[in-house]
Parts: C-alpha cells; sequence; structure tokens
C-alpha cells in the first residue's frame, strides 16, 4: 500500500491493501487507515551499503481493483458493493442464502451501498445492521458490515462480523478474504496466512488478492520462498491489470533474498505503472540509491 495516496485521497485507499471508509475510485482503496509502515527490509549483501526501502511505502495492503470505479451499488441477487479488496471478487459471488433475501431486508442492504457510495459510513452501518438483524442469514450483509466497522476502527466488531457467515457456510469466500484484510492491518501475520491460505483453497485460479495478502504474510513470516511464488501468482493472474504495488511487494520480497538484479526489475516496474508523483519520486529516489550502491 502506498500510504499518503491511500489516507488522503478519500480516506479508503489502498494494503492496504485494502476494506473500509469509503469506495475505491481513481486509484485509492477502500479503507482510512493509520499512518505507519513494517520495518524496512535490507538487503543483504557483505560489505556493501544498500538502501532500506523507503519507509513509508507498505507492501502489506496491496488492493486489487475491478477498475477506477466501482460503479453503481449491485444488489444481492446478482453481485455486491463489497470495499477493496473484495470488490474485485468475480460477479454473482453470493451464497445462496442471499438469494433468499426478503424484499425489505434487500432493500436495506441497498440504501446501506448507496451510502458508501455518498461516503456516509454511519448511516452505511445503520443499514446494513437492520439488514443482518432482519434476515441473519445475510452473508454479503455480514461481510459488508464488517468492512464498515473495519473502516470505522470497530476492530473486534468487524472481525464478528466477518466471521458470522462461516457459522453456516464454511467456504464463503468473502468472509475469509475479509477476515485476511483485517488481520493483515492488524499486523496479526499468523492469522493473516491462515485465512489467505482457505481463501486459496476456495478459489487457487482467480483470486489475486488473496495471493498478494498470502505473499505478504509469508514475507513478514521470513517464508520467502513461499512469498515469492504467491507474488508471482497475484502478478499472474492480475495480468495487467495488477494492482502496482504488488511489483513494490516482489521488490521487497527479492531485497529480503538479496536479489538486487529482481528488486531493482520490480521497482523499475512499479514506476511504469505508479500514478502518484510523489510515491514514483521516492522510488525513483530509492531505486537511484540502490544502483548507485552498486557500482
Amino acid at each position: 500500500m502506498i500510504r499518503k495516496s491511500a489516507s488522503q485521497r478519500f480516506g479508503l485507499s489502498t494494503l492496504h491493501l485494502l476494506c473500509a471508509l469509503a469506495l475505491m475510485f481513481g486509484g485509492t482503496s477502500a479503507h482510512g487507515q493509520k499512518k505507519g509502515s513494517p520495518p524496512p527490509l535490507m538487503t543483504p549483501s557483505p560489505g556493501l551499503a544498500v538502501p532500506s526501502p523507503p519507509s513509508n511505502l507498505d507492501q502489506t495492503n496491496v488492493v486489487y481493483k475491478n477498475g477506477d470505479d466501482p460503479g453503481p451499488p449491485k444488489n444481492a441477487r446478482g453481485d455486491n458493493c463489497f470495499l477493496p479488496p473484495l470488490n474485485a471478487l468475480r460477479a454473482g459471488m453470493v451464497g445462496v442464502a442471499d438469494l433468499q433475501v426478503p424484499a425489505k431486508t434487500q432493500r436495506e442492504y441497498e440504501d446501506g451501498c448507496a451510502a458508501l457510495r455518498n461516503k456516509k459510513m454511519g448511516e452505511a452501518e445503520k443499514h446494513l445492521r437492520k439488514a443482518v438483524n432482519q434476515y441473519a442469514g445475510y452473508s454479503a450483509a455480514w461481510v459488508l458490515l464488517g468492512q464498515v466497522l473495519e473502516a470505522r476502527q470497530k476492530t473486534q466488531e468487524a472481525r464478528d462480523a466477518c466471521s458470522q457467515p462461516l457459522t453456516t457456510s464454511a467456504g464463503y469466500l468473502p468472509a475469509y478474504l475479509c477476515l485476511t484484510d483485517i488481520s493483515a492491518r492488524l499486523k496479526s501475520w499468523d492469522e493473516a496466512l491462515k485465512f489467505s491460505t482457505r481463501a486459496l483453497e476456495i478459489d487457487p485460479s482467480t483470486d489475486a488478492a488473496a495471493y498478494a495478502y498470502h505473499a505478504a504474510a509469508n514475507l513478514n513470516l521470513h517464508h520467502l520462498p513461499e512469498a515469492e511464488r504467491s507474488a508471482l501468482k497475484a502478478s499472474e493472474i492480475g495480468g495487467n491489470n495488477a494492482d502496482s504495488r504488488v511489483h513494490f511487494l516482489l521488490a521487497q520480497i527479492y531485497a529480503a533474498k538479496g536479489d538486487r538484479l529482481n528488486e531493482t526489475a520490480q521497482l523499475r516496474e512499479y514506476l511504469k505503472y505508479a500514478t502518484d508523483p510523489e510515491d514514483a519520486a521516492m522510488v525513483k529516489n530509492y531505486l537511484a540509491q540502490l544502483e548507485g550502491a552498486s557500482r
């Protein structure tokens, strides 16, 4: 995640990628995240001083977006209005119980979606609470409520809400991805690894965000081969639409492995797609230091 653009553009930005303050528009993500980043990684290289990666670029919240504007809120019978990174889940990802939602309850959900589009988090929470109170089996509403609660820094309530669908449907992918996101934000890497692993068991072929979280968790747990494999898979699935931050994540992994050549290559890839001038300048400066140290 790029913290500055994430928190400043409109309160719901990138990692982190990634579940909360408002919907993602124009390259921002959906979380109003507190400032703070993991300790910078150093490239092991005996006898050669190498700069650490920019400390205000955070690899833990790589967000995948389904276009810059997620479009109008969808209803429970066809799609969802999840916040990033869940908005990148393929259309039609709804629980069986969601197809049986009463019309009145569905309207509450849709009103919650509309409130999110207007960046009214308190109003969205109110509508979503009504929806799950009216119909406790509404999985999509529980997960979206969890994302809103996380955005409002009600972390334990958010975890409880995102866990609720799993009491009736152990294979509900959005719940696992929501729990992964919360764990990553808390830097609870064992939990993030557990939940992202389960998400990938459910969908091993199309869920780029889960692979990115899986990579970030493994990186922070110092499981570097696994981190590299998952990050490369995230990049492969995302293709040309992959979030640029996956390249920064890969650069961090290669830095930890002492692979300066691939670290440099990934930073250059990142710069091809970076949209924030300050973020790009920061990485360019670091890249210049890295290349200077190798001469």
